[in-house]
């Protein structure tokens, strides 16, 4: 499916490598052995144990549970529009709402939850520009705005938007409230995937169970109706495309589960992240991407990224 460039303005201007169109274009640009074929519709739901086996595993389970199947969705008119969340407020940032106006999931992808990795913002910019096939996508690009902004992580007096699922409409922390209402959009939707896309430093296969600095090329699935194959799925189709070392590892996230209700996010880590999601959302499975800026440049990053999203996507027929 083609898609097209989001204008950028002044921000950024390296949106000539993404004028190519196209799953096959973007293989191309990844890797000389890539195959050119877009994601086979319906390839996961249901059905998903047949898919090709996964590759190795960090962490991974030891069997697969079949899919569930996903429930009746609310069939929402065709258009495309914008929302507002934390509306009026310094952190306001914009989701792009596309409603294909036919019966089918709905996905949100998060970008920018860390303003410091940028090849997961503008690669949510491109899959803003995407045309669901069936069901809904909702993409926030710049969900931490002022932090891309600066170019930073983030601000510690906002907090940690991937440390502080699933928000509290009341907290101090801006983000925290941010969280709140990602969790409430998803709700609201009934979505079945949310794809967070993000940057470590380095390659995961170079330091194994190094700490989240090392986790480049991981596709890592909380819990939820998808797990455990379809990270697996997403890896196992993308990888004999790639070159050996940055192929993407799959990570078991169900092990960072839903938080005790007094737990602070001083003493909940990473349980608290957004794989933490399908504990708060029914239906709902997180599947968080890193890839690693060690030695790869942004657009290389941004493709891989936009490799994973129209193969996670194609998976659950939204493409």
């Amino acid at each position: 499916m083609p898609y097209t460039s989001l204008p950028m303005g002044t921000r950024m201007n390296r949106r000539a490598f993404l004028a190519a169109t196209g799953s096959a274009a973007l293989l191309a640009a990844c890797g000389t052995n890539a195959k050119a074929e877009p994601p086979r519709p319906g390839a996961i739901l249901p059905g998903i144990a047949s898919d090709p086996p996964p590759p190795p595993a960090a962490g991974g389970p030891a069997s697969a549970a079949p899919a569930a199947t996903p429930a009746t969705r609310v069939v929402r008119p065709q258009g495309t529009y914008e929302r507002t969340l934390m509306a009026g407020t310094p952190w306001a940032t914009v989701v792009s709402v596309r409603d294909s106006g036919v019966a089918g999931n709905a996905a949100i992808v998060l970008g920018g939850v860390h303003g410091n990795e940028p090849g997961g913002w503008m690669a949510a910019e491109e899959v803003a520009t995407w045309t669901p096939r069936t069901g809904s996508l909702l993409v926030i690009p710049r969900a931490n705005r002022l932090a891309i902004d600066s170019f930073v992580r983030t601000f510690e007096e906002i907090g940690d938007l991937n440390r502080l699922y699933p928000g509290d409409p009341a907290s101090a922390l801006a983000m925290e409230r941010m969280a709140g209402e990602i969790t409430a959009l998803a709700a609201e939707f009934g979505c079945s995937l949310a794809l967070d896309m993000h940057e470590s430093w380095a390659f995961y296969i170079d330091a194994p169970g190094t700490g989240t600095a090392a986790l480049g090329q991981t596709i890592t699935t909380g819990q939820g109706p998808l797990w455990p194959n379809f990270g697996p799925a997403i890896a196992g189709a993308l990888n004999d495309g790639l070159p050996s070392h940055d192929r993407f590892i799959v990570r078991d996230g169900t092990n960072l589960g839903r938080p005790a209700a007094s737990a602070t996010p001083a003493t909940t880590g990473r349980g608290r992240s957004s794989l933490s999601l399908g504990g708060h959302v029914t239906g709902l499975t997180p599947v968080l991407v890193e890839m690693g800026q060690q030695n790869q440049d942004v657009d290389r990053r941004i493709a891989l990224h936009l490799l994973v999203a129209r193969q996670a996507l194609g998976m659950i027929e939204v493409l």
